[in-house]
């Protein structure tokens, strides 16, 4: 009897030593397993920054890198740790204009794949008022705010405001970021409408930082007496900092007309209000016309329609106006989901209002666009209101008590004067969500940035 509890004992402690031993060694491999997985997934996302790297880099020539780069099957060989690795890469255009990164990290047998949707863009769209020319901001009530949306890049654009050739403070007590001024903003593309209230309440404004070219100055009074940072913040300019380039600016991005025209002429969100203008002026074309790509005359008749009625209907989609833009004292214009691109200048009347808003999956298009060597003009107590990148191939001027308030950036053509406000309130939050704004190009030769604008892991297979 003893010899069998004995041996039952044996049975018992052999048949839990085995059950330990198994669930230690499964433990073990599930251990094994993701380590190499996440040693896969580390050099999947190295490839996606090695490709990165490359598209940014100078082309060199018939070495198939550079900008243009679309390798099908590029691997290199990488070491996390003790384990060895290697990463494929794959890169494609997509037809909204971005490079579509897959990259997979092999490691010990095991596959992560990664993918990303990157922009290539401008330098410029890196800053949040970029001029070539000279920025005047004037003395008080003049005020211009220059903050982050959302998450910005950090906690603010990484360039507030850049300047070709000047930047002009009009008298010392030009008010810039000042935190001792209470305002107030809109909802942005990515605001819930029950969460509005959040989004007006301002943001804590910082010191701006400036980007000026090599011979570019920063200037004080009627004389534009040349000062240093240093001596604006000991005269109370809330002025972090001047960065100085060896160099001119980057050139500006070019807009490719043909893009939005295709976009305008496909669009016919707005078929219905072309009826009823096109009858309300007795113009049959305008009541027959479909899409979105508009005449001069035939946009000031839709204009006047739009003035007779008590609750004027908004627009939608990509609007393209062949002409300038005339929007009569206390009209208002409303365009959601879509862009404003004019052949001509803008050119808002005493007490007028433009909106151009967008929704998140709108939110890399332009808000308006001024092309032909044209300006914006913002009179007196007019209202302009943008998200998305606000662009004028001339000057944008702001006048007394007018208000703009930007979602995005500012981008100015003008060599001379770039951006002017003179006595309105101006304010920019800059949305990193510009840097891939549609429809723009830029020349072979310049420099560009990738905006990494998505990531998703994508099945092993």
């Amino acid at each position: 009897m003893a010899l069998l509890a004995v041996l039952v004992i044996l049975l018992a402690a052999g048949g839990s030593a085995t059950s330990f031993i198994w669930l230690m060694h499964q433990q073990q491999t599930r251990a094994g397993i993701r380590y190499r997985g996440t040693a896969a997934a580390l050099i999947a996302e190295a490839g996606v920054h090695r490709a990165l790297a490359v598209l940014e880099g100078a082309v060199s020539e018939g070495s198939g890198s550079g900008r243009p780069w679309r390798p099908t099957d590029y691997s290199e060989a990488l070491s996390v740790g003790d384990i060895q690795g290697r990463f494929t890469l794959s890169i494609s255009d997509e037809a909204d204009g971005a490079v579509l990164i897959t990259s997979a990290g092999e490691a010990g047998g095991v596959t992560r794949r990664l993918r990303a949707w990157v922009y290539l863009a401008s330098p410029a769209l890196l800053t949040a008022l970029y001029a070539p020319g000279v920025v005047q901001l004037q003395a008080p009530p003049t005020t211009t705010f220059i903050l982050p949306y959302g998450a910005g890049l950090g906690d603010r654009p990484w360039v507030h405001m850049a300047a070709g050739r000047e930047v002009w403070f009009t008298r010392t007590d030009v008010r810039v970021n000042d935190p001792s001024i209470a305002f107030e903003t809109s909802p942005g593309p990515t605001a819930l409408r029950d969460d509005s209230d959040k989004h007006r309440r301002s943001p804590q404004p910082h010191p701006i930082r400036i980007l000026l070219a090599r011979d570019a100055e920063l200037t004080v009074g009627p004389a534009r007496i040349r000062v240093n940072t240093e001596q604006l913040r000991a005269a109370g300019l809330f002025v972090e900092g001047a960065l100085r380039r060896t160099d001119l600016l980057p050139p500006l991005p070019d807009v490719d007309r043909g893009y939005f025209q295709s976009r305008a002429a496909a669009n016919d969100a707005n078929a219905a209000i072309n009826v009823a203008a096109g009858k309300y002026t007795g113009n049959a074309d305008l009541a027959s016309k479909r899409d979105s790509l508009y005449s001069e005359v035939e946009f000031e008749q839709i204009q006047a329609y739009m003035a007779a009625l008590a609750a004027p209907p908004t627009l939608r989609g990509v609007v393209y106006l062949r002409g300038a833009l005339l929007l009569p004292e206390r009209q208002e214009l409303r365009i959601a989901d879509g862009s404003l691109i004019v052949e001509g200048a803008v050119y808002l009347d005493h007490h007028a209002a433009l909106e151009v808003t967008h929704s998140p999956h709108t939110r890399t298009l332009p808000g308006l666009v001024a092309l032909a060597n044209s300006t914006i003009v913002v009179t007196e107590n007019a209202r302009l209101r943008v998200h998305g990148l606000l662009y004028a191939t001339k000057t944008i001027g702001i006048d007394d008590g007018a208000q703009v308030d930007v979602v995005g950036a500012v981008l100015t053509g003008d060599p001379d004067l770039s951006f002017r406000n003179a006595s309105g309130m101006v304010v920019i939050r800059y949305d990193p969500a510009v840097m891939g704004t549609r429809g723009l190009r830029l020349p072979a030769s310049a420099p560009v940035v990738a905006w990494v604008a998505a990531w998703e892991e994508l099945p092993s297979n």
